[in-house]
């Protein structure tokens, strides 16, 4: 499968549902559920993916060049770059457990657990994705366990993959089938897990025990990718804009309830 940040295959056949998305962030905004932008600067990449924050520094990974940043979240600047020595060449998605970052490989599904030395990043451990899952777009971290997220294969373009994984060896401990197909990386705020809609450029919120997907929040760029909660605000990447944001979206966490995107489809399709 091509990969999907190449802008122009975007168009065409899938416009009616960038209208579709336009239709679902104006019921957001009308919601007051906005993702605000309280501060971000400029990706130091031309295509940032995934989003970690260990609990001082942001972490993030260009998809072009398989470059892995450690930002300050001040101000954005470059306090080391990783690259080569093994790490994926087209990484997606970021998450931090405590003590390591992971990350995934867009082509081949491979998941790996990474660790910083005083002057390079250690792969420690690595293992294939799920059998029958899809390509591999986000991860997130829970406290006990990893999740990934999926776009399924062809033709199954309706719906989207979320797994519960056990850290030690990739084993499956539970599956939800999504009904966003576009979906990318995973923050955990406690309570659940936020991702969102890259082709709509929507957020939202799942819910790790049933995998319903909750209310959302416009995200401040077109096709927003990362995810990293910090404590206070949710960051978020985007690859047209090349850029990097935390955002307020507390009205979003307080006002969480279900959204039946199948209905909102079936609305438009009758239109």
């Amino acid at each position: 499968m091509q990969k999907r940040r190449m802008q122009p295959r975007r168009m065409n056949r899938r416009a009616p549902f960038i209208l579709l998305g336009v239709l679902f962030a104006t019921v957001a905004w009308a919601a007051g559920r906005l993702g605000s932008p309280v501060r971000g600067f400029p990706s130091p990449g031309d295509k940032p993916e995934g989003l970690a924050f260990d609990g001082r520094y942001l972490w993030c990974n260009n998809f072009t060049d398989g470059s892995l940043y450690k930002l300050d979240p001040a101000d954005g600047s470059v306090v080391a770059q990783y690259q080569g020595d093994g790490l994926p060449s087209a990484p997606e998605g970021l998450a931090w457990d405590g003590e390591h970052l992971w990350t995934c490989h867009w082509r081949t599904g491979i998941i790996f657990k990474l660790r910083e030395t005083s002057d390079s990043m250690e792969i420690v451990a690595s293992f294939a994705k799920p059998e029958n899952s899809g390509s591999s777009v986000g991860l997130g971290w829970d406290g006990s366990h990893l999740w990934l997220t999926c776009w399924r294969n062809p033709p199954y373009y309706e719906f989207g993959q979320i797994y519960e994984l056990d850290p030690r060896d990739g084993s499956v401990i539970t599956m939800h089938e999504l009904p966003v197909y576009w979906i990318e990386d995973l923050a955990w705020d406690g309570t659940y897990f936020w991702s969102n809609d890259w082709l709509f450029g929507i957020g939202f919120a799942i819910d790790p025990a049933t995998g319903d997907t909750l209310h959302t929040y416009a995200a401040p760029g077109p096709n927003p990718v990362g995810a990293a909660w910090d404590g206070a605000h949710l960051w978020t990447t985007d690859t047209d804009r090349d850029s990097i944001w935390a955002l307020d979206i507390s009205t979003a966490r307080t006002g969480a309830r279900g959204i039946d995107w199948s209905a909102f489809k079936r609305l438009f399709r009758a239109r």
